[in-house]
């Protein structure tokens, strides 16, 4: 039976959603919960601050050790090997939210998953199928993207660059593609811990792979390694993922190595439609955000290229700092679906929500009055800095469109949860859009162009698409009648 208005207003705090508060509560204690901070977001804001902090610190790194040859090709790997998702198909974000059902009659022991023995048997078998799809997907990432990437890495020097040293950047990039594949192997097992609610370890053990990574990079960077120091990177973050499925949570994956005792999640019926769905979007999303990278080192060089990627990593980093907010209760979300206690639900999405936006546009609001203060000041560190960005009002039009594209990413997480995705002809149509004006735009205006692009199709079209079909489907599963 579903629960009613009475009882769902006591879930909070008996689900472990927020706290009660003691008169002895310190004051640090006190903040975090009015900003919604538990575990599994603190670590994951820790993480996220960190790669704010130690960010500039990278990008400045690369200005003085790196040739611009090697800058532009730095940020030409990065967006090259997001093409991952044209193989992996975002099934991971299915994982997640079908696991977090799975989940609500379980949990972890001392020795191990207890529970209800035929969730445990239905979460053994979406576990197992995952890891053959991620094995065939790894090995297709492997073979399609190191001959994609080489064909494209190599048309830029044949046709901008007097670098006759093919094998400067062809080691490197062909190593780097290996090690992003044996991670995505990986990411069904990071996936599955995910939507079992083990978000506190997982940020906790992600927040130390970034200190680590940062400092492995600085090292390889300033040493002379060039390249290399993405490899370096990609290597601490595999080591960090195998050390949380083989060693962390070895004992909550023995069940998963024998076959499923029980009843078994039905792929076809249960995850199939929501993964197709989501894989389109996924595919029409890597051309509204990474073709702009390309676009620019292809027809603008790589000086400006180099400008828009030390700006765009900033802004994406404050982007998943705030989403954090929002994105670690996505597990939360899908139990409370399954328990069906929709006014639980929503008042966690909407406080959520309401602190992840109020960050990214504090934090965007705070970078772009920075960059133009580094511009004002006439000493030789501001002038570098500043050279090294684009000016203050196309970092504006950026934040602008980030700020706004949350409301989407917000509502996208919580329509997900409920194992539905009504979303695939808005993605199409959005993204369509933003890659048609990014790549019209950015080709005849550079960074300025893609800016007003992006901000265009973010504001008019993505958004209130997204947010129509939020409050559609809000309204229609939550009825009385849905309930019942």
């Amino acid at each position: 039976m579903p629960d009613t208005d009475e009882q769902q207003a006591v879930t909070p705090y008996q689900r472990g959603v927020t706290e009660k508060p003691a008169e002895t509560e310190p004051l640090w204690m006190r903040i975090a919960r009015r900003l919604s901070i538990d575990r599994a977001v603190g670590f994951a804001v820790l993480a996220r601050f960190w790669q704010l902090l130690t960010g500039p610190i990278t990008q400045l790194l690369i200005v003085f050790c790196f040739n611009e040859i090697q800058q532009g090709y730095y940020y030409a790997f990065i967006n090259l090997l997001a093409m991952q998702i044209f193989v992996e198909l975002s099934l991971h974000v299915v994982i997640i939210n079908v696991a977090s059902h799975e989940w609500s009659s379980l949990e972890l022991t001392e020795d191990g998953i207890t529970g209800d023995s035929e969730k445990l048997s239905r979460l053994v078998s979406l576990g197992r199928s995952a890891v053959r799809w991620y094995v065939i997907a790894a090995f297709l990432f492997v073979l399609v993207v190191t001959i994609l990437g080489t064909l494209f890495l190599g048309s830029l020097q044949d046709k901008q660059f007097e670098w006759s040293d093919v094998g400067s950047w062809a080691a490197p990039w062909a190593t780097l593609v290996l090690l992003t594949g044996v991670q995505l192997a990986v990411l069904p097992l990071t996936a599955i811990l995910e939507g079992c609610s083990q978000l506190p370890a997982i940020n906790r053990i992600r927040f130390w792979i970034g200190i680590v990574g940062s400092i492995v990079v600085w090292t390889l960077i300033a040493s002379g390694c060039g390249l290399w120091a993405l490899c370096g990177s990609a290597t601490v973050r595999l080591a960090g993922e195998y050390y949380l499925v083989a060693i962390r949570y070895r004992k909550f994956f023995e069940p998963f190595r024998k076959p499923p005792q029980g009843t078994i999640v039905n792929w076809r019926e249960e995850v199939l439609p929501l993964q197709w769905r989501i894989a389109i979007q996924g595919v029409f999303l890597w051309l509204a955000s990474h073709l702009a990278g390309l676009v620019i080192v292809k027809y603008h060089g790589l000086a400006v290229s180099g400008r828009f990627g030390m700006m765009w990593t900033i802004l994406v980093a404050l982007q998943a700092a705030s989403l954090s907010w929002i994105d670690t209760r996505r597990p939360l979300f899908g139990q409370l679906i399954a328990e069906r206690k929709f006014r639980a639900l929503d008042e966690m999405f909407f406080r959520v929500s309401r602190v992840s936006v109020l960050l990214l546009a504090t934090g965007g609001l705070l970078f772009t009055v920075g960059i133009w203060i580094f511009n004002q000041l006439p000493y030789w560190g501001c002038q570098r800095i500043a050279d090294r960005l684009p000016d203050a009002a196309t970092t504006g039009v950026f934040s602008l469109a980030l700020v706004i594209l949350q409301l989407a990413q917000c509502s996208n997480i919580y329509v997900r949860a409920h194992k539905k995705d009504p979303f695939l002809l808005a993605a199409i149509i959005s993204s369509s859009s933003i890659a048609v004006l990014v790549f019209w735009l950015g080709k005849q205006h550079g960074v300025w162009g893609v800016g007003i692009g992006y901000l265009f199709g973010v504001a008019v079209i993505q958004t209130p698409y997204w947010l129509i079909i939020w409050a559609a489907t809000r309204r229609l599963w939550h009825s009385e009648k849905a309930v019942r």
